[in-house]
């Protein structure tokens, strides 16, 4: 009888699994899909390609996802303060830093590379102004609260209210099971 039950919980294991790991497939390739828009697993991919030589540290996907789906309300909320940045001011930003730190840059930045560039331009602008920074950045956490947002599962799950800034918190999935228990009583 025992036999039986193990290939049924596994089975039931493989179902939960797919479940979760399709959370994305109304919008398959998604890495996460904000207000009905999808980001794409290549742009993520791509974006974070693009930035990787520019940090001292690995940049890890869920941190620039995070990035990605901040990146829109943050230049809209700085535009409406007055603060702004082009996707030309990011580019060449980007290729003054390369030339300093003397990294080849690409000749051309993924659209995602470009928007969180911009994001962190112009959040830079607001906290160094005499701007009201804290009114500012509480108006970016209400819109970014108010979004509707779905995180492909292997990122983790999309957290507002997060106070590290990053909005997307690691997970780990029901389905997988806890063998920590099993590994001590086996040692």
């Amino acid at each position: 009888m025992a036999r039986k039950s193990r290939p049924l919980g596994i089975a039931a294991s493989l179902v939960a699994a797919g479940l979760a790991l399709t959370a994305c497939s109304a919008h398959p390739g998604a890495a996460a899909v904000v207000d009905g828009q999808r980001i794409s697993e290549q742009t993520l991919s791509e974006s974070s390609q693009a930035l990787q030589p520019f940090l001292q540290t690995q940049l890890a996907p869920a941190t620039m996802l995070s990035s990605m789906i901040q990146a829109q309300v943050t230049l809209e909320v700085a535009a409406n303060h007055g603060f702004s940045a082009s996707a030309e001011d990011a580019e060449a930003y980007l290729d003054s830093i390369a030339e300093q730190a003397n990294v080849d840059a690409p000749e051309t930045f993924p659209e995602g590379a470009l928007e969180v560039t911009r994001m962190l331009m112009v959040t830079e602008m607001y906290t160094g102004s005499q701007a009201d920074a804290e009114g500012i950045q509480a108006e970016i956490t209400e819109e970014l609260a108010a979004l509707d947002v779905t995180v492909n599962p292997r990122y983790g799950e999309w957290d507002p209210s997060s106070t590290t800034g990053l909005f997307i918190a690691q997970t780990t999935p029901d389905w997988l099971i806890d063998t920590s228990d099993d590994t001590q009583a086996a040692g």
